[in-house]
């Protein structure tokens, strides 16, 4: 039986990272699970507030004078501050002075300064706590200039609201709005980016197209001045664009052969030329072709190299390249010796960094806090951030035994062991925490009765403690004492556990589930136990799950909500007390 719910069911979400700047090879897709997680969040070039997401749990920290941390106050913070207790966020970006938030299931959420209608809720006022952005759950990208919001649902169509006075909505007027509206009629938007005042795009077929103001020459079309085209408008004839950035006003792009490209503002060699020269197409840098990804602050410029290097440019008063000096540079400059350089994001004076241990790092302008080091003091080398081992992000427990997750992507264990579920490789009970290996990759947890489940951020899945059912779906029946990864897919996003049987959910919205059957708890339409994982059904809508004792509730992407298994209490919720074999 489906009863309507609407999403205030928790959904634990695991990691993969995005930004709204993000390759034309990401498929578009109504399931929010291709784009389900964030660890690292966009930063405007003008902003001076950061975000990040761990678990789906969002944490805010730096300029809150409108209350763009979304923490309900207007207090600037220099640590992390969690916002809110929602465990659903895959994607945020910050502004200037507003932020925008994508949920797990498509929906839209806008917090901040409102003065032109940015947060598109139909009013003019200031929010200092998410507020959702219409009924659609249809998006999946974000992207935010000075005032105003650009946006990409899944049916690759584009919207934007807020200011509008150079065109940057790109609706073909000057008209504020404070609602979302439809930019053309185009469903082939990939990709976007945004400066102060103009925007970048990419589209399917790799073709990039801008708008907005043009001052510097930011457009690339060859013009500069102080006009403005208010509709996108192609840049040449080259469709092998892949990914694009925006500095307040100079543009970034990375073409499909690795070389990279800039165009615009100069003054502070943040085009990485050589020179201090305004360029009003788009110019190559250098003969390197192993760019993979470039962002913009204010006035300086990152980018990562395939090799895993990091590289900065351009405006340095503030140290926010990262050298260990205030001294512009107006050429690639690499930074550090470190090789394990995976997601860049760029504020206004400020930039962060993502390595591929998890850790994150800061450095540049620090006078709201926004390198959330506890300080207010600037930083001309990298930091690491919310390095104290005391950080637990997550703990779930079993029966007798509690698995932790610290924000350092480390896994924890304690309490009973005798079926070798804390994953040590002991069947010895702990009375105090211990690590579970030495990996730093863990992005949740969940326990079953006597058993662990746990995934990694390259998507993996790990199963140890009691297996007597095929509850750990390695194809067997056999007890194991340490975390052992089930098959090798790369696509599991979300896991819950019962007594006896595991639940989980693939990155294409298709439910698994394997483990004890007797009552029906698998829903594949059987009693029979399975020691691996199976399809539940063909649907690809499932975005949320979870288990009980002998019984299954999950969600789907439409709101409605499902259940099967054991019904002995009326669990179910529909009106029976008879058990279900198929999910209804």
């Amino acid at each position: 039986m489906k009863t309507h719910l609407f999403l205030w069911v928790f959904l634990w979400l695991l990691p993969g990272v995005s930004d709204a700047q993000h390759s034309r090879s990401g498929e578009k897709s109504s399931n929010v699970y291709r784009r389900s997680y964030q660890r690292m969040a966009s930063v405007s070039s003008a902003a001076s507030t950061c975000f990040e997401i761990r678990g789906g749990v969002l944490w805010a920290w730096g300029q809150n004078d409108y209350g763009q941390l979304g923490d309900g106050t207007t207090v600037d913070r220099n640590t992390p501050v969690q916002v809110g207790v929602d465990t659903k966020w895959v994607s945020v970006r910050s502004g200037r002075y507003h932020s925008i938030g994508i949920k797990s299931d498509g929906t839209l959420w806008a917090w901040g300064r409102n003065n032109y209608g940015q947060l598109g809720d139909g009013t003019a006022t200031d929010r200092s706590t998410p507020v959702q952005v219409g009924m659609d759950t249809k998006w999946v990208s974000i992207s935010n200039g000075t005032h105003y919001t650009i946006a990409l649902k899944s049916d690759g169509t584009l919207w934007a609201w807020g200011r509008n006075d150079y065109g940057q909505l790109g609706d073909g007027t000057t008209v504020d709005k404070n609602t979302p509206v439809q930019v053309g009629v185009d469903t082939k938007w990939v990709s976007i980016a945004s400066g102060r005042l103009h925007n970048i795009a990419l589209k399917s077929d790799g073709t990039l197209w801008t708008w907005g103001w043009n001052i510097w020459g930011q457009l690339g079309n060859g013009s500069s001045g102080n006009v403005y085209i208010n509709v996108p408008t192609q840049i040449g004839i080259d469709n092998q664009w892949t990914q694009i950035g925006s500095g307040n006003d100079h543009s970034l792009a990375l073409k499909s052969d690795g070389t990279l490209w800039t165009w615009g503002r100069n003054d502070y060699g943040q085009l990485g030329d050589g020179t201090l020269t305004q360029r009003d197409n788009p110019i190559k840098i250098g003969m390197g072709n192993r760019w993979v990804s470039v962002v913009g602050g204010e006035l300086h410029t990152v980018a990562l190299k395939s090799d895993g290097t990091l590289w900065t440019w351009g405006y340095n008063y503030y140290g926010q390249l990262g050298d260990g000096t205030t001294i512009s540079k107006d050429v690639p400059t690499q930074i550090g010796i470190s090789n394990k350089w995976m997601s860049i994001s760029a504020g206004r004076y400020y930039t962060l960094a993502l390595q591929s241990n998890g850790t994150l790092w800061t450095w540049g302008s620090n006078n709201s806090g926004q390198l959330g080091d506890g300080t207010l003091a600037n930083k001309s080398t990298p930091q690491r951030i919310r390095e104290s081992n005391r950080d637990w992000l997550r703990v779930v427990q079993g029966q007798s035994h509690t698995i932790g997750l610290k924000s350092d992507g480390t896994l924890w264990a304690w309490g009973q062991n005798d079926q070798g579920q804390l994953g040590d490789g002991t069947n010895v009970s702990k009375s105090t925490p211990i690590q579970v290996g030495t990996d730093d990759n863990w992005i949740s947890v969940a326990a079953g009765f006597r058993f662990s489940i746990a995934l990694k951020s390259d998507g993996t899945l790990w199963t140890w403690g009691r297996n007597n059912k095929g509850q750990l779906g390695d194809g067997t029946t056999t007890n194991k004492n340490i975390p052992t990864q089930i098959g090798a897919d790369t696509k599991w996003v979300s896991i819950v556990g019962g007594q006896a049987h595991t639940v989980a959910l693939k990155s294409d919205g298709t439910l698994w589930a394997w483990g004890d059957n007797s009552s029906n708890q698998l829903g594949d339409g059987s009693i029979q136990d399975t020691n691996v994982p199976i399809q539940i059904g063909t649907d690809t809508q499932w975005v949320s799950v979870s288990a009980g004792t002998f019984h299954t509730v999950a969600l789907k992407s439409n709101g409605t909500l499902w259940t099967w298994g054991s019904n002995i209490y009326g669990q179910l919720g529909d009106g029976t007390t008879g058990s279900k074999n198929r999910h209804r």
